[in-house]
């Protein structure tokens, strides 16, 4: 099982949280399950506005093809910047 953790612009449940058993290799396996179970969450990552966690290490390069195994912890994480 890979737990997800969403920011609360996501959200899609009252705990914040989804667990994912589908087998996913991948980040981006993993977006194409959640995107069957909350139709559209694909489409909200797509803006850029969003960085990936696993196991509370930021993936910043080809974060989409960052391998995922059973028991990993992944965060979507709203980029923050300034000016």
């Amino acid at each position: 099982m890979i737990t997800v953790k969403l920011p609360s612009t996501l959200n899609v449940n009252a705990r914040g949280t989804l667990d994912i058993d589908d087998p996913v290799a991948t980040l981006a396996e993993l977006i194409d399950v959640i995107d069957r179970r909350v139709p559209g969450f694909r489409d909200q990552l797509d803006d850029s506005v969003f960085n990936f966690a696993v196991n509370d290490e930021m993936v910043l390069f080809r974060a989409r093809d960052r391998e995922l195994k059973d028991g990993d912890v992944v965060e979507v994480i709203p980029t923050i910047s300034g000016g």
